[in-house]
């Protein structure tokens, strides 16, 4: 039991640390190109935050309990914690800056309509969400595991 607590605890502070990371990224990007869509180079800087915070807590993970298995966990959790943390509350900031308004003040009614869809927007949280806890837990494996697979010696031999 305190491991599942320790995974689920490490999983939201780093989930949280990867998304404050990402969402100040993303907002960045729009305040400097004067667009709400991210460019290809915040991507890339997000994806390679998300996969040195997430990746490291999982080094530290392998390193207390000999096993790959609560990275993957904790990678799983912080990855839909990041993703849940840059996609809602992004789009809320970006929606009360002048660049996303005027963003959506560009689009015709038939855009505002489908931007504006409950429905379209959980199915399409959804959908970011369980690739963004799918790729958490994967890179949280991969840390875990390069610890475990290619761990220097501890002593050396004599």
């Amino acid at each position: 039991m305190a491991r599942l607590g320790l995974v689920f605890r490490e999983g939201v502070l780093f989930g949280l640390i990867a998304g404050v990371f990402a969402l100040v990224v993303r907002l960045v990007a729009a305040l400097a190109t004067n667009d709400v869509s991210p460019t290809v180079f915040s991507d890339f800087v997000t994806s390679a935050l998300g996969l040195l915070i997430v990746g490291g807590a999982a080094r530290k993970l392998a390193e207390s309990t000999g096993e790959t298995t609560p990275g993957l966990q904790m990678g799983a959790i912080a990855g839909g914690v990041s993703e849940l943390l840059r996609t809602v509350v992004g789009a809320i900031i970006l929606s009360y800056l002048p660049v996303g308004e005027a963003a959506f003040n560009r689009l015709s009614p038939a855009a505002r309509r489908t931007a504006s869809d409950t429905q379209t927007l959980i199915v399409n949280l959804s959908l970011d969400l369980a690739l963004a806890i799918i790729f958490g837990a994967l890179i949280g494996w991969l840390g875990a595991w390069s610890l475990l697979r290619f761990r220097p010696p501890r002593e050396p031999k004599a």
